[in-house]
């Protein structure tokens, strides 16, 4: 009786012990991987903002609190503006209404989360081995094949993604437990979010559908339970399948519809399959393009990044070491097929609703979602090559030096692209500061016209990425904007028109808040890349080709008041800028 008293003790203690070194592995796992992003968006994000999107801080400045959270243009996306609504609130509740910092921290966030979540998955399919999941969850994290990466106006792509893996991980919660009202409540809860993600964005479709196949590798399956909770959480994307072939046999202008790919050869889509999947693992070519910032600074904080996830890499070997139930050595060979045939069927399955896009090469939008089956790609063909080295120490250190190199050339990438989108952003921060100059204020129903700006450095792209901002530096002002490039030739998407004594909306695109309006009521800039624009003193014969009346125009008379302040957070403006 004694010996198995003793023995029970020996027990309790071991697996107190382990739960110990559990805590402590999510712990460190949590604060590097917090570390990993703070570096690469550190860099340049906490001040850019959104030169495009601008649609997304518009609705939430012109909606209720509660129903800024929907996206009301599109059903099948009603939840795409969840956390531009939340950045919105944030701000408002701090205070700081009109900055984009919050938007920052909410991606930095989503970004992190993304990372943190695949090692909790991972964790649950390979408990005790915490070296291995948190290579894999710091792969997926920097992970940077797409040229928007860093950019803040893709802040739904990473939230799908976020309620995508949440989904994943509460339904293998849900399949772990053994009290049923808990597993019915953690089922619920992760066919909700899986619908978030759904009802956000589709192209994670294929991968909802196949994760319940990934639960059969689970070393605590039932397949009775199994089969149960498989059954609710298909009901969710069935329901989304039916609603979106209703909506596309009934409908025929949708925008998903105009982005539509032109070929559809079977030879095509796979050679385009093939292209994304490829571009997705060859991390040496992600820094694509050239550099908006010196090479030198990225190649100084990547090697911080690096130097950062071999520490907590090593803390955790060291952690694995003292535990007696945790040996990297310890995964068998099918193990890490395993992992590598999972990885890859998620990197494989990101792409095919991508495929349908007419611009399914382009690299942009279209390689986030692959971060999460890349990073278990990485991880499992890593982890087969270290299998040569019989010492357990020598084959863990091996291990996350390979990773290291992965993790230096992602860091080096996403800061490449933050300096990119930096810029985007100082460019259209250095038009919108030229107007805010002439004009801190104006009238109600003034029509801002920029003329003079370069066609090849258009800080704006199209009509559209004027007129909102415009709503946003004169809140709760209607006012409308165009602009012309240096040869006098108009905007892509500008329809608004000068003629006789008025402006006049001519009916096509992007309506604009101001549609009818006297040309006395019109401030035109003139542009200069410098950021010194002035204002025009008279009305240029381009903007109306002769047939307004040049003479009512008088903008020094509509001219009014200061800035803002929600405009002098928004563009980051101190002082007598």
């Amino acid at each position: 009786m004694g010996i198995s008293m003793a023995r029970t003790a020996v027990a309790g203690t071991g697996r107190a012990e382990g739960r110990i070194a559990g805590h402590r592995a999510i712990a460190a796992a949590g604060f590097m991987y917090a570390a990993l992003v703070l570096v690469m968006w550190g860099a340049f994000n906490p001040h850019s903002g959104l030169p495009y999107e601008t649609a997304f801080p518009y609705m939430s400045e012109t909606s209720t609190w509660l129903g800024g959270f929907l996206y009301r243009a599109d059903p099948l996306r009603i939840h795409t503006n969840t956390f531009y609504q939340l950045s919105y609130l944030i701000g408002e509740a701090l205070g700081i209404g009109g900055s984009y910092v919050p938007y920052q921290v909410v991606y930095a966030g989503l970004w992190w989360a993304r990372g943190f979540l695949v090692f909790l998955i991972l964790g649950r399919f390979l408990p005790n081995k915490p070296v291995i999941c948190y290579v894999a969850g710091a792969l997926v994290i920097v992970h940077a094949s797409d040229g928007a990466l860093q950019w803040v106006g893709q802040l739904n792509q990473f939230g799908f993604i976020f309620w995508m893996l949440l989904a994943f991980y509460l339904l293998t919660l849900a399949l772990e437990t053994a009290n049923t009202g808990l597993a019915l409540v953690l089922t619920l809860g992760a066919c909700f979010f899986e619908y978030m993600s759904l009802w956000s964005y589709e192209s994670e479709l294929l991968m909802l559908l196949v994760f319940p196949l990934v639960l059969v590798l689970h070393p605590r399956r039932a397949w009775s339970k199994l089969m149960a909770l498989s059954v609710v959480w298909y009901s969710v994307p069935a329901v989304y399948v039916v609603l979106t072939v209703e909506r596309y046999a009934h409908s025929a202008g949708s925008y998903q519809q105009s982005v539509m790919r032109k070929s559809w050869g079977l030879g095509t889509l796979i050679s385009d399959w093939s292209f994304n999947i490829a571009a997705s693992l060859e991390f040496w070519t992600w820094t694509r393009g050239g550099w908006w910032a010196p090479e030198s600074q990225a190649i100084w904080l990547s090697i911080l990044t690096a130097a950062v996830f071999l520490v907590g890499g090593l803390a955790l070997m060291r952690w694995v070491r003292r535990s007696s139930d945790v040996r990297l050595s310890g995964e068998s060979l099918a193990a890490w097929w395993a992992v590598l045939g999972v990885g890859f069927a998620l990197l494989a399955l990101s792409f095919p609703i991508y495929l349908l896009l007419d611009s399914a090469r382009g690299l942009w939008r279209t390689q986030f979602l692959s971060g999460v089956g890349a990073g278990l790609v990485f991880t499992a063909l890593i982890g087969l090559a270290t299998q040569v080295l019989r010492r357990e120490d020598l084959r863990t250190i091996a291990f996350l030096a390979i990773a290291g190199v992965i993790v230096f050339s992602g860091s080096l990438s996403a800061i490449q692209k933050g300096a990119f989108h930096r810029w985007i952003w100082e460019r259209h921060r250095t038009a919108i500061l030229e107007i805010l100059r002439i004009a801190p204020s104006v009238k109600p129903d003034t029509v801002i016209v920029l003329a003079n700006v370069p066609k090849n450095d258009d800080p704006f792209g199209h009509n559209m990425w004027l007129d909102l901002p415009l709503r946003l530096i004169y809140p709760g002002i209607p006012v409308a904007g165009v602009y012309f490039y240096a040869d006098g030739t108009s905007s892509p998407g500008n329809n608004l028109k000068a003629d006789g004594s008025e402006w006049k909306w001519d009916g096509t695109g992007f309506p604009p808040l101001v549609r009818e309006a006297p040309i006395a009521d019109t401030i035109i800039v003139d542009f200069d890349r410098s950021g010194r624009g002035r204002l025009e003193a008279s009305m240029p014969a381009f903007v109306c080709r002769a047939r307004c009346e040049t003479g009512l125009y008088n903008p020094r008379a509509v001219i009014t008041g200061t800035i803002s302040p929600r405009t002098l957070r928004r563009y980051n403006i101190a002082g007598n800028f």
